[in-house]
């Protein structure tokens, strides 16, 4: 049998089996005219939390602009893989628990880390790339910051009081660090099995009449202090009887999303504690309008383009970009914006956002022409 010349820079190019057009067209890849050649190989590290990983994909658009014909590839926490697997500028998206031998094997044109605990650290110090953006360690364990921007938001993650008088969005701060001129939207991805289970839940309980609200209870066990009470949201809802109206909570919810179902008077959706990311992302895209604090699921609403009303205490509202879609109400309290984990101040900064202020922020947002 004659060998056939593999072109191994082609941007389609597998290690481990045939490209898409030799399977799906049968072509060879010496004569295909497909062939793409890699311009430059692109690595993100940001393995944080999933409201942070998403919100970074703001990043890949413009990337991929400024970089035509690049390959990116990100590293991440292994719960996160499913946010960047559907989103078609990641090409490789790649579990941090199998991300040593890559990053101390290959050479990469560009190194870009936006994390600042130690594992993402020292992932970006051993990378081999001929250009680093962010944040790595030396071998003395010192954080190398790769430029003023980089070295501002370093500072500005060791101080809160530069926290609390920041004014550009977590978007903004981490294009200034990309050498980014610009940034895009936030991209979730919806597979079509999860916008199957989205129209069928939507039939199951009659949806599509009435303006549906959407309510992320919770905030999980990590950021207590950016929890709505329990009485807020059943205040909320009461007043918003003209809504249909969807809570979401996570595993650390089950208990309080079937609460206040039970001590709720009006009609209220549960739906479920136990979705996955991408079911998740189907059913809160049933939703006009999303209310909601500070958490993962605010940046899937803004990055699924809906309009938001969103409540903030202890973290910094003006990091958040909601590219116009809504509301921030934010706790009128001296001390908002402390970035404390735990409080004794009562009532807490979340307590004193009213349910009244709230509802008239949905009103005006959910009518808006």
């Amino acid at each position: 049998m004659k060998r056939h010349r593999l072109k191994q820079s082609c941007f389609f190019f597998r290690a481990d089996r045939p490209c898409f057009y030799h399977k799906e067209h049968g072509v060879l890849c010496e004569n295909c005219d497909r062939y793409l050649q890699i311009s430059k190989k692109i690595l993100i590290i940001k393995l944080g939390a999933l409201g942070d990983v998403l919100r970074t994909t703001a990043l890949c658009e413009p990337l991929k602009s400024s970089y035509p014909a690049s390959m990116l590839f990100w590293i991440t926490d292994k719960n996160a893989i499913d946010i960047l697997r559907g989103n078609r500028f990641v090409d490789r998206p790649i579990n941090k628990e199998s991300a040593f031998p890559l990053v101390s094997h290959l050479t990469f044109d560009l190194l870009i880390n936006l994390d600042l605990d130690d594992e993402a650290l020292i992932l970006a110090g051993i990378s081999k790339a001929k250009e680093k953006r962010g944040f790595w360690f030396d071998s003395n364990g010192i954080v190398r910051c790769s430029s003023p921007f980089a070295y501002e938001y370093f500072l500005m993650s060791h101080d809160d009081r530069l926290k609390k008088q920041n004014v550009k969005t977590y978007q903004a701060i981490t294009a200034d660090i990309c050498g980014l001129s610009s940034y895009g939207g936030i991209i979730v991805p919806i597979s079509n099995a999860s916008k199957k289970n989205a129209v069928e839940f939507a039939k199951k309980y009659n949806l599509g009449e009435k303006k549906i609200l959407g309510a992320i209870v919770g905030a999980g066990n990590r950021w207590i202090t950016k929890k709505w009470p329990e009485k807020n949201f059943l205040e909320l809802f009461s007043l918003l009887d003209d809504f249909d109206i969807l809570i979401f909570g996570g595993q650390d919810e089950k208990e309080l999303l079937e609460q206040i179902v039970a001590r709720s008077n009006n009609r209220i959706i549960n739906t479920g504690h136990s979705n996955s990311i991408d079911y998740f992302f189907g059913l809160l895209n049933l939703c006009d309008i999303i209310v909601c604090c500070d958490t993962f699921a605010l940046h899937a609403s803004i990055g699924l383009g809906k309009k938001v009303v969103a409540l903030f205490g202890p973290t910094s509202p003006a990091e958040v970009e909601i590219y116009g879609r809504g509301e921030k109400i934010v706790s009128d309290i001296a001390c908002a914006c402390c970035y404390r984990r735990e409080c004794l101040v009562r009532p807490s900064c979340m307590e004193l956002i009213s349910p009244q202020k709230v509802a008239k922020a949905v009103r005006r947002v959910a009518f808006e022409e």
